[in-house]
């Protein structure tokens, strides 16, 4: 790496001045400050802050990875969460061209571990049948817990030994920006590996 580069970084991150090249001006030699001192903090601080918020982020993420155990689990679910892993779970089962009864008694079987009273739940049921659009579903996941969430309740409902499923659940692992690590973990939680 030349000089000039050199000097160039170490003023954007490290707020070091240039060191005076050998046509530079005799004030320069002698210690003159031609450049102001608030300039030569450079992107320092602009960067810190980025790089400590991609950090606790990724600190974040990993936490609720780590604390939600049962992500299939519908006892820890709002309302609203439980309508949208319903969902989820149905636009899974319709991936491969239809609900079966294995499917749909999968649903209700999680559905059954909800906080929901009965005329919920059975609303929810009859939503079950309807075509999903999983794009507008993934719109709707605005957390990572709710992202893994929402593969995993998708990976519990499919047979996945079906090879249009196991194409459905790494096209939504993708879509949901997951983790690779995550999705092994979720995969080998639920006896798949993809």
């Amino acid at each position: 790496m030349t000089q000039a580069p050199l000097g160039l970084l170490k003023r954007l991150f490290a707020g070091v001045p240039e060191a005076p090249g050998p046509d530079a001006a005799p004030d320069a030699a002698l210690g003159a400050d031609p450049v102001p001192p608030k300039s030569r903090l450079g992107h320092e601080p602009a960067l810190h802050a980025m790089l400590g918020r991609q950090i606790l982020d990724a600190h974040l993420r990993n936490r609720h990875q780590l604390l939600d155990r049962a992500p299939t689990d519908f006892r820890t679910s709002d309302a609203e969460e439980t309508h949208l892993l319903v969902l989820a779970m149905s636009a899974a089962a319709q991936a491969d061209g239809e609900l079966d009864a294995i499917e749909r008694g999968r649903i209700r079987s999680r559905l059954g571990t909800s906080s929901l009273d009965e005329d919920a739940r059975s609303r929810l049921e009859q939503l079950v049948d309807q075509p999903q659009c999983l794009e507008e579903l993934v719109r709707r996941v605005e957390t990572p817990r709710l992202a893994a969430r929402f593969y995993a309740v998708s990976l519990a409902t499919v047979d996945k030994n079906a090879a249009i499923n196991r194409s459905y659940l790494r096209y939504l692992a993708q879509r949901l920006g997951l983790p690779a690590d995550l999705v092994v973990r979720l995969n080998r939680q639920m006896g798949l590996r993809l």
